[in-house]
């Protein structure tokens, strides 16, 4: 019976306990973010921080606490705002992060490194550009009665399942760091008592353009780079001179997508990039009923890809414009063709090189009414 107690004892002296502890009760944590850049030429950092209070019937309703604080660098912020809250800050659950258009243009990543570097960061948040300061989105009375970091996650979710913003898997670190890709960011906008996303921000490396896709060029942009979600609804106009002006316009959803690509990169001084774009698609919305027959049909699938054709060929001389490589093209020379890879500098090559782009679409679904 000794031993047996002698052996429980040692087994007990060997259990390691709870010595590093993050207790809840004293910490504020941080579930949204943002960064602007100050007049001064500092950095203002504007968190939110979820509480609750009593509702009717004794219900709890989650509403958000701003604080923000002003210094030269995140961590300088961090200390300030530690002073401002009743508890230690905590951005282990962090799920929205925000930069302002002015901030991001300078350095994206100097509003990062301070997560990254904290071993209970979130790594993997919904990161976004606001046009304009990201304080006057987060301090926005909204219309919905939910937190800040309820709704603007609620917000960046509905984007990426309708194909407009590609979701966030993994930390934006390892491509800041990779030669052969620029990132694009969701692009925010406050309006009067909403948020709303208004297209992606094109990157060069670590710096945000200024120069952005739109919300139609997003959707066809995540198809070219192959990121289609559950939905991915399009405009197109298939017609120029009827009246009213809505008969000019279809209305599409991306069934089915595939995307083949081919660069061309043996020689340094000529790089070309083929890309075709096969997608099929159900009509949503055709008031002019361009379907009634299989010759309609086979031409209303011409000017479909036609106007897409037309569209994708539009990006890419946006992306080229702001010397953004968001296809990863470099990425593709660098897998496949190192010895060119090596002897170029990419960030002054990519912006002549020769884009073929094709987009061909099928119709494969009518609708109930034909």
């Amino acid at each position: 019976m000794s031993k047996v107690l002698l052996l429980a004892g040692l087994c007990v002296s060997l259990l390691t306990g709870c010595w590093d502890q993050n207790i809840l009760k004293d910490v504020k944590l941080v579930m949204t973010t943002g960064f602007d850049l100050t007049s001064d030429g500092k950095v203002m950092n504007t968190i939110t921080i979820p509480t609750f209070k009593g509702g009717g019937e004794g219900t709890k309703e989650t509403v958000s606490h701003v604080v923000s604080g002003k210094g030269d660098t995140s961590r300088d912020i961090r200390r300030e705002i530690n002073l401002k809250i009743s508890g230690e800050f905590d951005a282990s659950k962090l799920i929205v992060l925000l930069v302002g258009e002015e901030f991001a243009k300078q350095d994206i990543y100097s509003g990062l490194d301070v997560f990254y570097r904290d071993p209970r960061g979130s790594l993997v948040a919904n990161v976004a550009v606001v046009k304009g300061q990201a304080a006057d989105l987060l301090n926005l009375h909204l219309k919905e009665k939910s937190s800040m970091s309820e709704y603007l996650n609620g917000v960046f979710e509905s984007a990426q399942v309708n194909t407009v913003i590609p979701r966030q898997t993994r930390p934006m670190f390892s491509d800041f760091f990779d030669p052969g890709t620029d990132i694009v960011l969701p692009l925010i906008e406050a309006q009067e008592k909403e948020a709303q996303i208004i297209g992606l921000a094109m990157f060069n490396g670590r710096h945000y353009t200024g120069h952005y896709l739109t919300l139609q060029e997003s959707i066809l942009y995540m198809l070219m780079a192959n990121h289609k979600s559950k939905k991915a609804w399009i405009k197109v106009k298939v017609d120029e001179n009827q009246v009213p002006q809505r008969k000019n316009f279809i209305y599409i959803n991306v069934l089915k997508s595939k995307r083949e690509l081919k660069v061309t990169a043996q020689n340094p001084d000529h790089f070309s990039v083929n890309l075709r774009l096969d997608i099929k698609v159900e009509i949503l919305e055709d008031s002019e009923d361009h379907l009634e027959s299989e010759e309609k049909i086979n031409d209303l699938n011409n000017k479909i890809s036609q106007e897409m054709t037309k569209n994708a060929n539009q990006i890419i001389k946006k992306m080229q414009k702001a010397n953004s490589d968001s296809l990863s093209i470099g990425r593709q020379i660098i897998a496949f063709h190192h010895d060119t890879w090596e002897k170029i500098n990419w960030k002054e090559e990519y912006q002549n090189v020769n884009f073929e782009v094709k987009v061909d679409a099928k119709i494969t679904k009518h609708g109930i009414f034909n």
